[in-house]
């Protein structure tokens, strides 16, 4: 008896896990350095950087301590491109997304591009994106509740699972539209803020007989950078993103130290802490953060203390990522003004 209450309440966690993933499905994903990919930000951010090209990679992993891990990989490029006195930005991102032993998995590819101009020091961005998203689902790998054998204590996927899917993929066309505002306010200040709205076309997205549309993703985003003095700094970041059915709220800040020379060329450390949260559900999690650049690369570590009520679970153990990106220095010559005697 004892044996069969085990098996069931570990079923039906696993069960509720895939409940949480499936209904994500109608979803996106996210990441605590949600600042590092920023093509899966805000369109506007395509070609927005000081250099040649840019080039992110991010790899996060989440509930690994119940069952198979969530995980969500995403690498991004993109280059600002000049034609006359205009200013663009060019570039796409691709993402993997596995949950867990439900089998689901996506696929998306996605085509960014920019256009940047400024106005007395204000820098003004629009960014548009589409491109082909593709998720599929292995039924074969799943227990649903109407298979649980009392009996036996176990699942028997040969019995009917009871439930109506009629296709084990999705593929759809997706739109995403950007706005980008940043300007330097004074010689120690610098401001960042965008809003996007995700999901433009709200494409029909379902595994069953029903005309389920996704949901527009409306996303308000903020970071700056405050000098503290030569060496030190300081960059907080928001991210607040909300649908029809659900909403997220990021909030955390990093402290920079600028590195005096040596031979492993790094430049700068910085670490910093992240709260996770929604204005409609409990407080989800706590996360730290870690890294340095390194030459042209930026390397950052976080690591989230699931505080949610699945903390039970997951004894406090949360998500795990790491997130590089290498921006490829300007090879543009720079213009240096020479004072001169005037006689």
């Amino acid at each position: 008896m004892v044996k069969i209450k085990l098996s069931y309440s570990k079923g039906l966690l696993i069960a509720l896990l895939f409940v949480a993933s499936f209904s994500a499905f109608a979803q996106d994903i996210h990441f605590t350095q949600f600042y590092e990919p920023s093509l899966t930000l805000n369109p506007s951010n395509t070609g927005k950087f000081d250099g040649d090209w840019r080039f992110n990679g991010i790899f996060r992993s989440q509930w690994g301590a119940v069952v198979k891990p969530f995980v969500t990989t995403a690498i991004s490029y993109d280059q600002p491109l000049s034609i006359g006195d205009h200013h663009f930005g060019i570039g796409g991102f691709y993402v993997f997304d596995r949950s867990g032993d439900g089998r689901l998995m996506m696929n998306k590819v996605m085509i960014s591009l920019a256009y940047h101009k400024n106005f007395e020091g204000h820098l003004l961005s629009l960014g548009v994106q589409g491109g082909f998203n593709n998720k599929n689902i292995n039924f074969s790998a799943l227990s649903f509740p109407g298979q649980y054998d009392y009996l036996s204590g176990s699942y028997n996927t040969a019995l009917a699972n009871g439930e109506n899917f009629t296709s084990a993929n999705s593929n759809y066309f997706d739109l995403n539209l950007g706005l980008g505002w940043s300007k330097k306010i004074n010689p120690k200040l610098s401001l960042d803020a965008g809003y996007s709205i995700f999901h433009l076309n709200s494409p029909h997205e379902s595994l069953a007989d029903l005309k389920t549309k996704l949901e527009m993703r409306h996303v308000f985003n903020a970071s700056a950078k405050y000098d503290l003095n030569d060496i030190n700094y300081i960059t907080p970041n928001l991210l607040y993103m909300y649908d029809k059915a659900a909403s997220n709220l990021v909030l955390g800040a990093n402290y920079n130290h600028k590195m005096l020379p040596n031979k492993y060329k790094m430049t700068t450390v910085f670490g910093g802490v992240a709260f996770r949260d929604g204005f409609f559900r409990t407080f989800d999690a706590t996360a730290l953060v870690i890294g340095c650049i390194v030459r042209d690369f930026r390397v950052g570590v976080a690591y989230d203390i699931n505080l949610s009520p699945l903390s039970t679970a997951t004894t406090y153990r949360g998500a795990f990522e790491i997130s590089i990106t290498y921006i490829a220095q300007s090879s543009k010559p720079k213009i240096y003004t020479v004072p001169c005697e005037i006689y």
